[in-house]
């Protein structure tokens, strides 16, 4: 199925240099079908493009920390379609046996994954901590890692880049407090490791992508169009508005606030606020949508 909707969108639209002025919006897959989507893309991203990132820095471990609705950057690209946030504190871990020792081609084999939490995020991480046996989430999980012996634990801290600093002070505290000093020692920023999971597509990412920008460029078109604006009633505030309402409809989210605004022949710079579209004025917009 994950396979019929990805050929499904990528068909329908491939990439091309120019864009018609009134391109049709591609058809919006139910939340359902984009559920299935995600979660089969993120199953693909963490077999292949976890272990790569990890083999290309010499990290044999990585461990990511978020508490319930303070997601790290990173976690929430992580967690599965149904589960809209971390639960309680949720522990994701990857270990690395063969760290920086993959033969070549090898670099995208599995590596182990799990969580020290109570739950399994959908069969993606395996669950790894019975509380009934160790109370402790913490000592938890110093026991797993001292157990496995990294050379390397990557913790996500970042004086660089906010998508890479999500470990609050207070997680932090708890992880290096539940490690020995020997392997407090080898805590090293996970930076490279965050920002390349957040910034890498794979393919079948890709083959979906045209449909997506497509689809901006429809609702873009439609805003811009004699549907929604009557020149000398219409004002830039309306359109604004209608795109929040447009998108909303469509059942996407708006990556930020629709901006509206008029270059007007005679009047220096450009025009914004609750202003009434005139015939002739040029109209610019910002805007982006999220999408699966």
């Amino acid at each position: 199925m994950l396979l019929t909707l990805a050929a499904l969108l990528a068909s329908a639209s491939p990439m091309c240099q120019t864009e018609a002025s009134d391109p049709a919006l591609p058809a919006i897959l139910a939340l359902k079908d984009r559920a299935a989507l995600q979660d089969g893309w993120l199953k693909q991203r963490l077999d292949s493009v976890v272990p790569k990132l990890m083999r290309e820095h010499g990290i044999d471990m990585w461990v990511l920390v978020a508490r319930e609705y303070l997601e790290d950057p990173v976690v929430a690209t992580m967690l599965d379609a149904e589960s809209f946030s971390a639960r309680r504190r949720t522990i994701l871990v990857f270990f690395d046996s063969g760290a920086g020792k993959a033969p070549s081609g090898l670099e995208g084999q599995p590596i182990e994954r799990f969580t020290v939490s109570r739950y399994g995020l959908a069969g993606l991480f395996e669950p790894k901590w019975n509380p009934e046996k160790q109370p402790d989430q913490w000592a938890a999980l110093a026991e797993i890692i001292a157990a496995r012996n990294p050379k390397k634990i990557a913790l996500n801290v970042s004086a660089l880049s906010a998508f890479a600093d999500g470990l609050t002070a207070s997680q932090r505290d708890g992880v290096l407090g539940a490690l020995s000093p020997e392997l407090r020692a080898r805590v090293v920023p996970a930076e490279p490791l965050a920002i390349g999971w957040l910034e890498t597509r794979i393919p079948a990412e890709m083959a979906v992508y045209p449909d997506i920008v497509r689809t901006a460029h429809g609702i873009i078109a439609e805003g811009f169009s004699g549907k929604v604006i009557t020149p000398g009633t219409t004002t830039t505030d309306d359109v604004m508005w209608w795109y929040r309402e447009r998108i909303a409809g469509l059942k996407l989210a708006t990556w930020f606030q629709p901006s509206v605004n008029i270059t007007r022949a005679g009047t220096p710079g450009t025009i914004d606020g609750d202003a009434v579209i005139q015939p002739g004025d040029l109209l610019w917009v910002d805007f982006g949508i999220t999408y699966l």
